[in-house]
């Protein structure tokens, strides 16, 4: 008997830790990406308290895209290209705010002086990405016509370049700027569309409906965070440096290509459906899929 409700009592001792481990907001961040900034800043400047998350790190998009479809975690920082698939496949997700923004561009050899010279040439990228669909929305808008090399994680990109596999690459802060003196950036794809979304916030389904007040508390914190970053950005500059493991030089440069604007403003929208209107076409989506399906505002 004495066996039996020891035996019980670490039974409900279990199930109480699981419960509150898995009521805290599992939040999916892509480890080597500057879009996760405003929540580690958050947490720093305790406008969101880490004891209410637990935060789960993922090589790629890819990785937490795939995480978040299957719902391991809750939220995501994330490109939005795999939000509008997953919708369109019948995944059950959404946007529920556009967060980072402007932070890639086309980086390339030293042989390559002006974007005209990128003609016939080859640029790696990851296939159905912000980083594949933007290269293709700027070449389309510059008459270039590239060839399109698809390489699976940025480190694979970054050997692909240097190895001469590729002439370019569509890449992102802070891993743009960690080429040495043979390569340059020679297109900053905010020229041509300024402040465009890059990577939103996204949320299952599931977690609107059983964790709507965590995700409320989520995005408050973010929304001061954010002010806190575009207000101070010495303080930033001196975190992200820190907590990105960055030279001082290389924080500037990063921030200042990288800008942070919440909400699901209209703007944003029209240049997501524009970018997924080039999905469509390279068959990526294979179902259209509208604007009222994709976005959730949280109340």
């Amino acid at each position: 008997m004495k066996y039996t409700k020891f035996c019980m009592i670490l039974i409900l001792l279990f199930i109480i830790g699981c419960s509150s481990k898995t009521d805290k907001l599992v939040i999916g961040l892509i480890k080597p990406s500057l879009d996760h900034l405003p929540f580690d800043f958050g947490i720093e400047i305790q406008a969101l308290n880490k004891e209410d998350y637990i935060v789960k790190y993922f090589s790629s998009g890819w990785e937490t895209n795939e995480a978040l479809v299957s719902e391991k975690i809750d939220v995501a920082i994330m490109p939005f290209t795999y939000a509008w698939t997953d919708i369109s496949q019948g995944k059950r997700v959404k946007i529920i705010s556009f967060l980072e923004r402007e932070s890639d561009g086309i980086i390339t050899t030293k042989k390559i002086e002006k974007i005209q010279d990128l003609d016939g040439k080859k640029i790696g990228v990851l296939r159905a990405s912000t980083l594949d669909i933007f290269a293709e929305m700027f070449l389309e808008e510059n008459d270039i016509e590239m060839e399109f090399i698809y390489l699976r994680t940025p480190m694979d990109m970054a050997t692909a370049l240097k190895s001469g596999e590729v002439d370019a690459l569509s890449f992102y802060v802070p891993s743009i700027f960690k080429f040495d003196e043979n390569f340059h950036i020679i297109h900053w794809y905010r020229d041509t569309f300024p402040l465009h979304p890059c990577c939103d916030l996204t949320a299952t389904e599931t977690a609107i409906s059983n964790k709507k007040k965590k995700i409320e508390k989520l995005m408050n914190g973010l929304e001061k965070s954010v002010n806190e970053i575009n207000n101070n950005p010495v303080l930033t500059f001196d975190f992200a440096q820190i907590s990105f493991y960055l030279q001082e030089d290389l924080a500037k440069q990063s921030l200042y290509h990288t800008k942070f604007v919440m909400g699901l403003a209209e703007k944003g929208k029209k240049f997501e459906q524009k970018a997924i209107a080039k999905m469509i076409e390279k068959g990526y989506i294979l179902k259209h899929v509208k604007a009222e399906e994709i976005y959730f505002e949280i109340e």
